[in-house]
């Protein structure tokens, strides 16, 4: 036993530490408070965001810098700072987006390089990306292109798509290419602002570091003790102290974002600064301590495998584990622990490292014990703590591999992870020597080893056909894998099935493998990413047409755009929290607020008695929506309170302790599916018919009939809804992150019983809302309009994202069920198309009416009938994305095509061009094309493309193999664009002092460039330099054409050519009126299409048949966005979109809950939008050049929309690469639909693979 530290030793219980090179104390600090927190409330450091507090999306992402205890020098890396405990930063330094650079002092040139590529739109996610690059910089000083992408994979950006900020980022790598940027110099990596002076300073924020924090510290608030012991005798004494208690060890916090209702506990102990648990050695074996990061297990790894190939192996699959950020601090020992408090847990590292054989060393009062990974599990850990892993190097003889599938490329859990190692006699057949390794996660709670399959092995040759088929047998039936919503049992067997079957072919050699098989051993390899743009644009026009990045982009890089939950809090400022139902299709019974009003700093709560005006959030014109349920809960989220307290903490703690009970519950109604079934609809159908298409579909020669259904999908903007509402003299200020200020306006009047000119609503920018910050933020702002009301003073409602995701409405799924008629050559003659939508459970908002005029895409069918009937079910009211309805009606006809296509055995390719539209026909909507270009798109993209070389090659390919295949899809999209029936104004102002032109228009900053463009118009037409001009379109030119034709005469008057300010300053003395407003109104809001947007994609994708596994290996994408404003926002809205697309398609599922009707896929942890891996390997994006728009008075074309239609490209490629599997197991003659999403479980199902044959 250690000798126990004195129980009277003295402890601290303050922290010392450095945030941007400057020294802070902090006494007695809040063990519950996050380093998030204190920086932003705290220091006001609001350039490092929040969003999701699970270490999932890189927006509170900082750099800090510590002593290193494995080595005794000094470490800098990346986290989250959403996890990081404010009581684990004692002697750090800590680097935030703005020590870096700011306006005044200069800004980095990582946020330089980030603006100047184009990598900002909303700019929420920028400032954690640039800490993330400057911390890799940091660490390694000359990175290569591939080190700087596998850098990136714990960041979301819902805007950019990627590519850009991806090449800005690999322009300071050392291979890049030297005309991007180059290398970074160390001085000017490090070359810091002194944010007082706003001047640049040399040296780094590590100056004048303190380790890791000296002494013992102890922290004690509201019945929770934060301990850092700095010895194991403390530590032992402090296990044995708080024996009885609920306490937990805390390394990197990490597990925090997995298990949030792990606790509550009363003793939270840092063991992060514990020298002993840092001891390693580099063997072999090799031994790691507890504390020791798996970012610094993967580097001793790396350095090690030299002495050992299997240390190769692990290191490369731990960094698939989370993300960088969280690898950086999240220790091996707390992931096994998270496996230990939690058996469904897919660790990766107890997986496999109990396949290398490992072991841990476990510590009890100064005694210790040995044991394998697998009988960890079984061990009481009360009072113990794991000191340390051993990983033994193998032997030369093993064959050892491991695997990972995973929904999403990078940074997701595992649907089933797998450890193989078995060692092989090569002189004879290959015989297995000694028990192999066997090791599954993901099966179930239980299962470890296959260990019937493991002695099955023992002294059999794998070259031996049934020693495979023998080994097959015995684990199917030892697989018994648990059934979930979330992933089913059957793609979990066979998943394992396939990564068992991969190890097999790996052990047996490529040498022993038929050429067809070969490819299956090796998963699915991905190059570094790249991209082209290409684009026309007229320099004599410029600054109109001039490509450049968004003028707010510097300031977004740097942290200092503000948003509004960044805004500083008011004296008296209170913060509010939804509490939400849990159960759908039932009645509000009781809410007891007892145990949520003793949180500390709980204020007051609200209910739907506590609305003064009318309880309910919608605009007049709309089905009613409480803001609060007074009796019917409609669907599992819903608000039926609000919770306020003084700080944003507390009041989420407030809202997840009501109780809430309740009655006359229901089997809740979740998919149209179900809806049919039960003939529960809205009241909103919508027929259009044109020709005879019943007749036409009697005669056709050919005829069909199928289904077709794509899901629903949430915003993921990276801002989650806020308001912030403060009571004035006047009535109520309203500072909302919405796409509509009016209705907002409209719906605080209503809910507090004010006129609608006493409520007056701004705002300066939006992080992300992509439709869902329309009607979406109605809900939040009278919410928060009605609680500033009643307690008369500031609130502030920021949604945490898994309310926001319960709560706020998304993107309506579609069912299409389908007939077509068509003859010999595949041209269409009738299509009966009926299309379901679901609304939820209040029709807020429905595209259907206008369908009728996307439903064909460009395709010409003399006959249709369309049908469309919104459903009802209990999810939250659908509502605006991206493409709205639009999407789904393309994706719809484009499986017809497929279909006709499969039908006749013909080249999609070739029925889409043969039915494509031509000027002057009519489309469903009655109305008559004009402009109509998209076969020149079509055939100028199969020639640059090289479509029917590619497609030969493919063709090739898949014959040659049978485990991984290749498909490629090429769609053409037509999108309408509708006159706004929405009103903007605009008003100019020149100052005559000086000249500069100020602009204030109607349209929303949300990351589409919208200030900018206004900018270049101004000063395009006013003809002055974009530094003069600060912040629709129409709107902006005619009060600047007005404006021009009053300063003419004076400009006339004085030569013709005088200097700006001399004219403007002239104008000024005659008396010239240098204002103008105009506002644009279209009065007829369903009148017919103003113009249509045309676009053609190609897509090529690779897929892994044996694990559902893909890559898009390629994207071309060709658009006519006429005479583009600004080519750069244009392509970045292009490439955005698409992506945007490529993840409501593969890999964005929203899963309920069939009992309760709870979304389960409410955060990051299971909600999966493209990551940095996820978007086309090689993407290549051509505005079309020599185009304009006839229509629109500076002949461009919208293009934030139109380019996500073509995404399903990546749908139908899949579909390709799908058929060709099928066809290889004898079954793949008939038409099948590839529903979306397709997700990696849903294609790997579609192959339809059978493990019996794998033998043959």
């Amino acid at each position: 036993m250690p000798i126990l530290p004195d129980a009277n030793k003295e402890f601290k219980d303050k922290l010392t530490f450095w945030v941007n090179g400057k020294r802070h104390v902090v006494q007695s600090p809040d063990p519950a408070m996050t380093l998030n927190e204190w920086l932003r409330s705290q220091r006001g450091l609001t350039g490092t965001k929040v969003m999701c507090r699970e270490g999932g999306c890189g927006c509170c992402v900082v750099m800090v810098t510590h002593s290193d205890l494995t080595n005794g020098g000094a470490c800098s890396y990346s986290l989250n700072s959403c996890l990081c405990p404010l009581c684990s930063v004692d002697g750090w330094s800590i680097t935030t987006v703005e020590g870096l650079g700011v306006q005044k002092g200069g800004f980095h040139p990582i946020q330089r390089r980030l603006a100047d590529f184009n990598g900002s739109q909303c700019g929420y996610c920028s400032p954690g990306m640039v800490v993330n690059m400057y911390g890799l910089l940091n660490k390694k000083p000359q990175p290569s292109q591939e080190e700087v992408e596998d850098h990136f994979d714990g960041h979301i950006c819902r805007c950019t798509g990627y590519r850009p900020i991806l090449d800005a980022m690999k322009s300071f790598a050392v291979d890049a290419d030297p005309e991007k940027g180059g290398c970074i110099d160390i001085e000017d990596l490090n070359k810091h602002p002194c944010l007082s002076a706003g001047e640049a300073c040399n040296g780094t924020s590590a100056d004048g570091v303190n380790g890791t924090g000296t002494g013992s510290l102890r922290c004690c608030q509201r019945g929770v003790t934060w301990y850092r012991p700095t010895t194991l005798a403390e530590l032992y004494s402090l296990l044995e102290r708080h024996s009885q208690d609920k306490y937990k060890l805390v390394c990197g916090n990490t597990a925090a974002g997995v298990y949030k209702d792990d606790g509550p506990y009363s003793c939270l102990i840092d063991i992060k600064a514990v020298p002993d648990l840092y001891h390693c050695q580099a063997g072999p074996p090799l031994v790691v301590g507890s504390a020791v990061s798996l970012s610094a297990v993967v580097d001793l790894l790396r350095a090690g495998s030299d002495r050992s190939p299997f240390y190769r192996v692990l290191a490369d699959h731990l960094c698939k584990v989370a993300n960088v950020s969280v690898r950086n601090v999240g220790s091996w020992a707390g992931n096994l622990m998270m496996k230990h408090a939690h058996p469904e847990f897919p660790s990766d590292v107890f997986t496999i490292m109990e396949a290398a054989g490992a072991k841990v060393t476990i510590g009890f009062r100064g005694e210790s014990q040995t044991m394998t990974i697998s009988d960890f599990l079984g061990t009481a850990m009360n009072g113990k703590v794991i000191h340390s892993l051993e990983i033994p190097p193998g032997n030369p003889e093993d064959v050892f591999r491991t695997y990972k599938v995973a929904p999403r490329s990078q940074n997701s859990h595992a649907y089933v992870n797998a450890g193989f190692r078995m060692t092989l006699d090569c002189q004879s057949d290959l015989k297995v020597v000694t028990k192999p390794y066997i090791v599954f996660g993901g099966i179930n709670k239980t299962m470890v080893h296959a260990s019937a399959t493991e002695d099955f092995l023992v002294g059999k040759s794998i070259t031996d056909a049934e020693t495979l088929r023998g080994a097959l047998a015995v684990l199917q039936a030892e697989l018994v894998p648990d059934e979930s919503a979330l992933q089913s049992a059957q793609y979990t067997k066979q998943l394992a099935l396939g990564l068992f079957y991969k190890f097999y072919l790996s052990a047996v050699g490529k040498e022993g493998l038929t050429e067809q098989v070969r490819s299956a051993a090796d998963s699915l390899a991905r190059p570094v990413s790249l991209g082209e743009q290409h684009f026309q644009t007229k320099e004599s026009e410029w600054p109109l047409r001039q490509p450049m990045p968004k003028t707010s982009s510097r300031v977004q890089a740097s942290g200092e755009a503000i948003y509004i939950n960044d805004m500083p809090a008011t004296p008296g400022e209170v913060y509010a929290a939804f509490v939400t139902s849990t159960v759908a299709n039932c009645k509000l019974g009781n809410m007891d607020f007892s145990h949520a009003m003793e949180i500390p700093g709980a204020v007051a709560y609200l209910t739907a008695k506590d609305v003064r005006g009318e309880n309910n959030y919608n605009p007049p014109s709309s089905p009613v929506a409480e803001i609060f349920s007074s009796d019917e809960v409609s669907y599992a989220g819903q608000p039926v309170a609000l919770v306020i307290a003084d700080t944003q903490v507390h009041a989420d703690a407030m809202a997840k302790a009501v109780q809430v009970t309740y009655t006359d519950m229901k089997p809740p109604i979740l998919t149209i599916q179900d809806a049919i079934a039960t003939k529960s609809f809205h009241p909103n159908v919508k027929e259009v018919v044109k020709g005879d298409p019943k007749g036409a579909l009697a005669a056709a020669p050919h005829r069909i009939s199928g289904e077709v259904s794509c899901g629903s999908q949430y915003h993921f903007y990276m801002e989650t809804q806020v308001c912030r509402c403060t009571p004035t003299e006047d009535g109520m200020d309203v500072q909302s992150a919405t796409q509509s200020m009016d209705l907002v306006q409209a719906s605080v009047a209503q809910v507090t019983g004010m006129s609608a000119h006493r409520v007056y609503v701004s705002v300066k920018r939006v992080g992300g809302a992509f439709g869902g910050k329309g009607r979406g933020s109605l809900l939040p702002a009278a919410a928060c309009a009605v609680a500033a009301q009643n307690l008369n003073r500031t609130v502030r409602l920021s949604m945490c994202l898994d309310t926001n995701m319960e709560a706020i409405s998304k993107r309506s799924p579609y069912l299409l069920k389908y007939e077509v008629g068509f003859d010999d050559e595949g041209r269409l003659l009738a299509v009966v198309y009926n299309m379901y939508e679901d609304n939820g459970c209040s029709l807020h908002y429905s595209p259907l009416p206008r369908l009728p005029v996307s439903a064909e895409n460009v395709y010409y069918c003399p006959s249709w009938q369309f049908t469309g009937q919104t459903c009802k079910t209990h999810t939250a009211p659908a509502t605006f994305a991206r493409a709205p309805g639009v999407v789904a009606a393309h994706f719809s006809m484009e499986n017809i095509i497929e279909h006709v296509a499969k039908t006749l055995n013909k080249d999609p390719a070739d029925i889409r061009r043969i039915n494509m539209f031509e000027n002057g026909q009519t489309i469903l909507s009655g109305d008559t094309l004009s402009d109509c270009n998209i076969t020149q798109l079509w055939d100028d993209l199969l020639t640059s493309a090289q479509i029917n070389q590619r497609q030969q090659v493919i063709e090739v390919f898949n014959k040659e193999h049978r485990w991984k295949k290749r498909g490629l899809s090429v769609v053409p999209c037509r999108y309408p664009l509708f006159p706004s029936f929405f009103r903007f104004t605009v008003f100019v102002a020149i100052y005559h002092t000086d000249g500069s032109v100020v602009i204030t228009h109607g349209g929303i900053e949300m990351g589409q460039g919208v200030d900018t463009k206004v900018m270049q118009v101004a000063a395009a037409t006013l003809g002055v330099p974009m530094e003069m001009v600060h912040t629709m379109l129409q709107g902006v030119l005619e009060c600047c054409w007005r404006l021009i034709e009053r300063i003419n005469p004076i400009r006339q008057e004085m030569g013709g050519a005088p200097k700006w300010t001399e004219l403007i300053n002239a104008c000024h003395s005659k008396g010239v009126d240098l204002s103008e407003k105009y506002m644009e109104h279209h009065p007829v809001p369903n009148n017919p299409p103003a113009y249509f947007s045309f676009g053609v994609t190609c897509t090529e994708v690779e897929l892994d048949v044996l694990t559902g596994e893909r890559e898009i290996t390629r994207s071309d994408i060709l658009f006519d966005c006429g005479e583009s404003v600004n080519p750069d926002l244009d392509i970045g809205q292009v490439e955005g979109a698409f992506v945007f697309g490529l993840g409501y398609w593969l890999t964005e599922k929203c899963v309920y809950d069939k009992e309760t009707g709870r979304l389960l896929t409410n955060g990051t942890w299971e909600y999966k939008p493209p990551a940095t891996k996820d978007i086309p390997a090689d993407l290549r994006v051509t505005l079309l050049p020599n185009s304009s728009n006839p229509y629109n008075v500076i002949r461009s074309k919208a293009v934030s929309e139109p380019p996500l239609l073509m995404s399903c490209s990546a749908m139908f490629a899949l579909r390709q690469a799908i058929q060709s599997a099928r066809e290889d197991s004898g079954i793949g003659a008939d038409f099948f639909p590839l529903n979306g999403p397709a997700t990696v479980e849903t294609c790997h199902q579609a192959c339809l693979v059978d493990s019996s044959n794998f033998t043959q």
